[in-house]
C-alpha cells in the first residue's frame, strides 16, 4: 500500500554528514568464518526503524521488504534472496571460511532475472498512485575482511529524488504536478556501482504528500535542458507550462533537487517564478546542481475566459477596430473583453445571467462584420507559437416565431497588427487543380440550436493569410507566422454571421469559452 511503501528516503542534513547511529551497530564481527548474518539499512539510518511520515525524511526498510544477494568469489551465491522480517534477514545460507575474503554486491528491490552487472529499474509514471517511494531503487558493495561473517550492508539510492514546493495566490491544495518528458528506466551495475539511464520516456505525475503545497518523484539520473519543458501544474483550472530559464536542470543519482514555484496572482510569465535548489541530504549526498531564482516561461492551457464578468464592468473596453498598440501605456497582460458595433442599434452584445453567456443580438437585416460587430477577448499576454485549439459552447434564439437562431462567427487574430491566423482544412487535393489544395481558412462560422453544442476548432498560430481572404486558402495565401506574431497577444472574436431572410431577430449564447495549446 501506498503509506507502507514511504519509507527510503533519507533525512535531510542542515549540517555536515554524521556518522551512522549505530543501533545497528556495536554488533560483534567474526573473523572465524562460518554463517553469514546480515544487517542492512540505508547509509545512516537504522534498520529496527520501520515507519516514516510524509513530513519526515527518515527511512529504513520495512517488514516483508526482499534484496538479492551475491557473491563475487562463489558462483553458486548468485541472488539469493533475502527477507527482512522487522528485526533480522532471513534466507539462503552464505558460508564464509576463516581465511577467504568475499565481495558483496546487494540491490532492492528483489528481481530473478538480475544479475551482478545488470538489475533493471524502471519508475511508475503515476507516482500519486502507488506513492513514490515504490519507485526507490537501492544499491550496495562491500569488501569484507576475511572470514568476517557478521555482513553490514549500507544501501545508497540508485535513482534521484525531486521534490516540488508549490506557493502563490493560484497555487491549489488539489493541484496535480508532473514531470515533463522523463526518462523512466535505467540499469544498475553493481560491480561498476554503475547506473545508466535508459531510453524510455513518459509524464510522470508526481506523488502529492500530505504536507500542504508539496509533491516528490523519484526518476533516474537525467538533465532537462535549459529552457525546455520541465514540468506542468495543473492548480484552479488553468495548466501551467514551466520550463527553467537559468540553466539546465539535473536530475543527479543519489541527489535531492527541490524546485520550488510560485504562481501568481495573474496569467503574466513575470507573476509565476521557480526557484531550483540542490540539497544536501545524509545520505543521497551533497549535490552540485544549479541554485537560484529565474523567471518560468509559462504557457497557460485551457484558460477559462472572463465571460461571467459583464461587458460594463471590465475596465479595458475599447473599440474592436482600435489597434492593439494603440489601446494605452495602462494595458496589462491578461485577457480582456472588448466589443464593438458599426451599425447601431442593429447588433448588440451583452450578458445574460440566467445562461451565464455573452450575447450577440442581431436585428432583422442587420449587416453585421466580422471586424466592426463583435465581441472579442484580447490577450495581452504573450502566447507561444504553435497549434491551438478553441472551444465553447453554443445556443441560439429567435423572437416572433422565426425559425433561424442565427450563425456564430468565430476567428483570431494577432493583436499587433490583426492578421488573421489559418483554420486548417486539409481536404484532398482536387484533380484537376492540384496546386489550389484546400489550405484552409481564416474564419468559420457554426448555426446556433435551441440547444446547447459543443463547438471545438483547430487554429495554427504559425500560419497567418496574407490576401485578406477569409475561406477557400491555397498554400500561397498564406505565410509563415514568427514568434512577434503572438508576442503581443491574440484577439479572439466572436460575431453574428450574415444569414440571408432573417424574418426575425436572433439571440446568440456563448459560454465556456477555452484556448488550449495542442502539443
Amino acid at each position: 500500500m501506498k503509506t507502507l511503501n514511504k519509507v527510503f528516503i533519507a533525512a535531510i542534513a542542515a549540517t555536515a554528514m554524521t556518522a551512522c547511529n549505530n543501533e545497528l551497530g556495536e554488533q560483534f564481527v567474526s573473523n572465524n568464518g562460518g554463517d553469514v548474518k546480515f544487517t542492512m539499512g540505508i547509509e545512516g539510518t537504522s534498520a529496527s526503524r520501520v515507519a516514516m511520515e510524509d513530513g519526515s525524511y527518515q527511512a529504513s526498510f520495512e517488514n516483508e521488504n526482499k534484496v538479492g544477494v551475491f557473491v563475487k568469489e562463489v558462483d553458486s551465491y548468485s541472488n539469493l534472496e533475502y527477507t527482512f522480517d522487522g528485526n533480522a534477514w532471513n534466507g539462503a545460507t552464505i558460508k564464509v571460511p576463516a581465511d577467504k575474503v568475499y565481495t558483496y554486491y546487494a540491490y532492492y528491490p528483489y528481481a530473478e532475472s538480475a544479475t551482478s552487472t545488470a538489475v533493471a529499474t524502471e519508475v511508475n509514471a503515476d507516482q500519486e498512485t502507488g506513492g513514490y517511494l515504490a519507485n526507490d531503487y537501492l544499491m550496495a558493495n562491500l569488501t569484507a575482511e576475511a572470514g568476517q561473517a557478521n555482513v553490514n550492508l549500507q544501501f545508497t539510492h540508485a535513482l534521484s529524488l525531486v521534490e516540488v514546493t508549490l506557493s502563490g495566490p493560484n497555487a491549489a491544495e488539489d493541484a496535480v504536478v508532473t514531470l515533463s518528458n522523463m526518462t523512466t528506466d535505467a540499469t544498475m551495475n553493481l560491480e561498476a556501482s554503475t547506473v545508466t539511464p535508459g531510453e524510455k520516456k513518459a509524464n510522470v505525475t508526481m506523488d502529492k504528500l500530505t504536507t500542504s503545497m508539496k509533491y516528490r518523484a523519484i526518476v533516474p539520473e537525467q538533465t532537462v535542458a535549459q529552457g525546455t519543458a520541465l514540468m506542468t501544474i495543473v492548480s484552479k483550472g488553468r495548466t501551467y507550462k514551466v520550463s527553467y530559464k537559468a540553466s539546465d536542470v539535473k536530475f543527479e543519482r543519489g541527489k535531492y533537487i527541490s524546485l520550488n514555484v510560485e504562481l501568481g496572482s495573474s496569467s503574466s510569465a513575470e507573476d509565476v517564478t521557480v526557484t531550483v535548489t540542490s540539497q544536501r541530504i545524509t545520505n543521497w549526498y551533497e549535490s552540485d546542481g544549479v541554485t537560484g531564482d529565474a523567471s518560468i516561461s509559462v504557457a497557460e492551457l485551457n484558460i477559462p475566459l472572463p465571460v461571467d464578468v459583464k461587458l460594463d464592468t471590465i475596465k479595458y473596453n475599447w473599440s474592436a477596430s482600435t489597434s492593439a498598440n494603440q489601446i494605452g501605456t495602462d494595458k496589462k497582460e491578461g485577457w480582456y473583453k472588448r466589443s464593438g458595433s458599426s451599425v447601431t442599434n442593429l447588433t448588440v452584445v451583452g450578458y445574460d445571467e440566467s445562461e451565464g453567456a455573452m450575447t450577440i443580438k442581431r436585428f432583422v437585416d442587420s449587416d453585421g462584420a466580422w471586424n466592426s460587430d463583435n465581441i472579442t477577448y484580447h490577450s495581452c499576454t504573450p502566447l507561444e507559437i504553435g497549434q491551438y485549439e478553441l472551444s465553447f459552447e453554443l445556443k441560439g434564439a429567435t423572437e416572433g416565431g422565426g425559425t433561424t437562431y442565427g450563425t456564430v462567427g468565430v476567428g483570431i487574430s494577432a493583436s499587433g497588427d490583426s492578421t488573421l491566423f489559418r483554420i486548417p482544412i486539409l481536404a484532398d487535393i482536387k484533380d484537376t487543380q492540384p496546386l489550389q489544395k484546400d489550405y484552409g481558412r481564416t474564419l468559420t462560422t457554426k448555426a446556433a440550436t435551441t440547444e446547447w453544442v459543443s463547438v471545438s476548432i483547430s487554429f495554427d498560430f504559425t500560419k497567418t493569410c496574407k490576401s485578406g481572404k477569409s475561406n477557400g486558402l491555397a498554400e500561397k495565401d498564406c505565410l509563415e507566422a514568427t514568434v512577434e506574431k503572438v508576442n503581443k497577444g491574440v484577439n479572439i472574436m466572436f460575431y453574428s454571421h450574415n444569414v440571408a431572410n432573417i424574418k426575425a431577430p436572433t439571440t446568440l449564447y456563448v459560454r465556456n469559452i477555452k484556448l488550449t495549446k495542442v502539443e
